[in-house]
């Protein structure tokens, strides 16, 4: 058992770790004690220069010193005793409680997101919630900046009425320690941070948001890639292309004055002070400065989403933009052959790449083709050739993002490749296909579909059915009705009505492969059966490459 437990500390792995101690492993931190017992008994282990003992110690404050555990099932109540819960998910639900008991009573409701939820749970052994005031001119401040400050900088809850506006309040959970006196520490660090919020808010409105955009020329955006100012033409290009390749020809205008003013904020002190306002200050600013509302919206959108949970633009200003910035960073960085090698990606393409596959399934008549085209062009003048063949390598990139994300959800490796096998031309059809597939993929009929179709993916050249015959007018007669059938189905987005369509033509592939001989001795013969095999396995192939399911098969 000792043994077993040294294993343990062997396997361990953080992402920093600190020599502590001579022939003992690397850990974040110095070990102070050991407990480890076997029932009552202490196990004779030992790591670096610490031997384990019966000893553990709690809560430093509400209970310092040593406490003793006479055996292994006692030592939850030993750590509640010396006012720490070990069990995350209780204390999880106590500070959610606590935080919502203690907005009630005053009227309030907290704004509780997830991340700080998690983070709070995570920085207290005992929590305490308590409320807090700040001066109420301070509410001048937009919300986000409140928020943000509130939240990124000191952790707290913000409140708001019923009616949802920002109160002059906060939030707040202790680790012990006389609740007056953190209080007043807390209340008065966050004062000093909305002084500074509030005098940055002024600051920034002095100069007008549109005129500063010149001074982006000065700041690099990457080796060989351009200014930020060069970044914003690309912008002010892109987002309108996309737009147009969308059907959305109207929203030019908007995205052109969009992508010019997007990176605007970058220059502005509380975005340098608060980073993660980014976008938010510019769609902020933006409308103080007089734009309109369809290209603040739009700027402020930009960011989103930042994570593979958070919400997507509302609009499509906002969503094409916030494409055109991520298909600009993916062709960009991958023209310079910087895709991320392992568990190393510094310039964020992965997020990058689902962000734009989440973005894309807003955008159902948006072509992957033209997007890539569009992107690439605004490179020409700096990369050249580099930047045409850019596509060819965004290309796989966002393949093995789909399936990444296809896995993740569930879905079947072997279902996910087929489907990914026969194109993704249109990203937004390629997680429905995977469904309809699924759905499809089932019984004996299926499976005679998938050794035809292997069939004629395997004989199948391109060339002239003209002059077909006997068997060969048959099977060619099943193929054009599936062509015209099942454009109408793709049309109307109808993938499982045309895998189940497609799926009646395992008979007169049976018997067409029964009543001739493919690879016929004359070769005009030959070619013509090859080029009918092409046909039908190029209309068994539009949802996806059933032929690949052989193996699943």
């Amino acid at each position: 058992m000792a043994a077993a437990v040294l294993d343990v500390t062997r396997v361990l792995h953080f992402p920093r770790t600190m020599r502590w101690a001579k022939d003992a492993p690397r850990l974040p931190r110095p070990l102070a004690w050991l407990l480890a017992l076997l029932d009552g008994e202490v196990l004779p282990v030992a790591i670096g220069p610490v031997s384990a003992g019966r000893v553990t110690y709690a809560h430093r404050v509400l209970a310092p010193g040593p406490m003793e555990v006479q055996a292994a099932g006692d030592y939850l109540e030993v750590l509640r005793k010396g006012f720490v819960e070990p069990d995350r998910s209780l204390r999880r639900s106590q500070v959610q409680a606590m935080v919502r008991d203690a907005a009630a009573s005053e009227g309030l409701v907290a704004e509780m997101s997830e991340a700080l939820l998690e983070e709070v749970t995570d920085l207290c052994e005992w929590p305490q919630a308590f409320l807090g005031d700040f001066a109420p001119e301070y509410l001048d401040v937009p919300d986000p900046v409140l928020v943000a400050t509130m939240v990124h900088h000191q952790r707290f809850f913000p409140l708001r009425t019923p009616e949802g506006r920002l109160a002059a309040r906060f939030c707040a959970v202790r680790n012990g320690g006389d609740e007056a006196v953190v209080r007043r520490g807390n209340e008065t660090v966050l004062a000093a941070r909305l002084a500074d919020a509030l005098f940055f808010y002024r600051e920034d409105q002095k100069a007008s948001f549109s005129a500063c955009r010149p001074e982006l020329k000065g700041i690099a955006y990457a080796p060989r890639l351009g200014s930020l100012y060069d970044r914003t033409e690309r912008l002010s290009r892109l987002a309108p292309a996309l737009g147009r390749a969308a059907g959305r020809d109207e929203l030019a205008a908007v995205l052109e004055r969009a992508g010019e003013l997007s990176l605007c904020d970058r220059l502005t002190a509380l975005v340098r002070e608060l980073p993660e306002l980014e976008g938010t200050m510019g769609g902020v600013y933006a409308r103080i400065g007089g734009e309109e509302d369809a290209v603040a919206t739009a700027i402020a959108a930009r960011v989103r989403p930042r994570g593979g949970d958070d919400e997507l633009p509302p609009d499509d200003p906002g969503r094409l933009l916030a494409l055109a910035d991520r298909l600009d960073q993916l062709v960009g960085f991958l023209a310079l052959g910087k895709a991320p090698t392992g568990s190393q990606d510094p310039f964020g393409l992965r997020r990058a790449a689902i962000g734009a596959l989440r973005l894309w399934e807003t955008l159902p008549d948006l072509g992957l083709t033209t997007a890539l085209a569009a992107a690439a062009e605004g490179y020409l003048d700096l990369l050249g050739q580099d930047a045409a063949a850019a596509p060819d390598a965004v290309r796989p990139f966002l393949a093995a993002r789909l399936m990444a994300r296809a896995q993740e959800a569930g879905h079947d490796a072997r279902i996910v490749q087929a489907v990914l096998a026969s194109g993704i031309e249109y990203p937004s059809e390629v997680m429905p296909r995977i469904a309809a597939l699924e759905q499809a993929a089932q019984g004996e009929t299926w499976t005679r579909l998938v050794q035809a179709a292997r069939r004629a993916k395997n004989l199948a050249v391109a060339g002239s059915t003209e002059g077909c015959e006997d068997a060969e007018r048959d099977l060619l007669r099943d193929v054009s009705a599936l062509e015209e059938e099942g454009g109408l189905l793709l049309a109307r987005r109808d993938y499982l009505g045309y895998l189940r369509r497609a799926a009646e033509l395992y008979e007169p592939l049976d018997g067409f492969f029964a009543a001739v001989m493919v690879m016929a001795e004359d070769p005009e013969v030959r070619g013509r059966r090859q080029a009918l095999l092409h046909r039908a396995h190029k209309a068994l192939s539009q949802v996806a490459e059933i032929a690949a399911l052989s193996a699943a098969e």
